[in-house]
């Protein structure tokens, strides 16, 4: 099988190195890389490096597009020559409808948009799937086993899209930010900001630990914060300030902006 790759960012080498590390990675598959990186002395085995439009003998099963959105429309036509009837096109940009991919692509090529996120580069991702085109099942299936390879799936409708990319697809950003607040308060005489960076990290993981295995998160929550103590405190604040509602109002600017995204 022959894939091909327009774009070589973060989420483009996550993906080639979870199909190149998979079990059902063939020596004779073959994977190109198309680009306009200005560094171009790229070295990864089974792999080939072309330049943005240059043409290939021999035509490509599945065709990922790894662009930003407002770049798709530019890598397409730069690439347009190796798209053919029949392949099956996989856009993992943002608000970019399926709709508006096969205007672009102007052939009969089956589209399916997938939206990771960039925990994708520890195999960690959490990837939306929208798979209701015509493509054949077993293109699905390789499809589907090729984003298994990067992390955790789940299929859903595109009307679906535009909620899972705020909430998952931008849900890394969320959660740094927050550990970033963290590390910007408290002072301590003993530990370095490294160390205290260091701490927080093992906060955020030591928790996500215990949330996996609990059957009720606000009882967990209610058994670290005693009454009339410090986490009560905090959380009251926390309540005041409708901290939950500002992170709603955050996700609807993220879907909002996945919706003008997709005009």
């Amino acid at each position: 099988m022959r894939l091909a790759f327009i774009g070589y960012g973060n989420m483009s080498s996550a993906l080639i190195g979870g199909i190149l590390s998979s079990n059902k990675f063939n020596p004779s598959d073959e994977i190109y890389i198309f680009h306009n990186k200005k560094n171009s002395d790229f070295n990864l085995e089974k792999c080939k490096f072309l330049e943005s439009g240059t043409e290939v003998n021999g035509s490509f099963e599945i065709i990922f597009l790894c662009v930003k959105p407002q770049d798709i429309e530019t890598a397409i036509n730069e690439n347009i020559n190796i798209f053919r009837d029949d392949q099956t096109v996989i856009s993992v940009a943002a608000g970019v409808t399926v709709g508006t991919i096969k205007k672009l692509l102007r052939n009969n090529s089956s589209v399916i948009r997938a939206m990771p996120n960039l925990c994708a580069v520890y195999n960690e991702s959490i990837t939306g799937i929208c798979m209701e085109d015509e493509s054949s099942s077993e293109r699905k299936g390789i499809v589907e086993e090729i984003f298994r390879g990067i992390g955790h799936v789940r299929k859903i409708d595109e009307n679906e899209m535009h909620d899972f990319t705020a909430l998952f697809g931008s849900g890394p950003a969320y959660l740094i930010y927050f550990y970033e607040a963290l590390l910007d308060c408290g002072k301590f005489k003993n530990i370095s900001n490294e160390d205290k960076s260091m701490l927080i990290i093992h906060l955020l993981n030591s928790t996500s630990k215990m949330l996996f295995v609990t059957k009720d998160v606000k009882n967990l929550r209610h058994s670290i914060s005693s009454k009339g103590g410090t986490t009560e405190a905090a959380i009251k604040l926390l309540e005041d300030k409708n901290f939950k509602e500002i992170i709603a109002e955050a996700l609807e600017v993220a879907m909002k902006r996945s919706k003008d995204i997709s005009k």
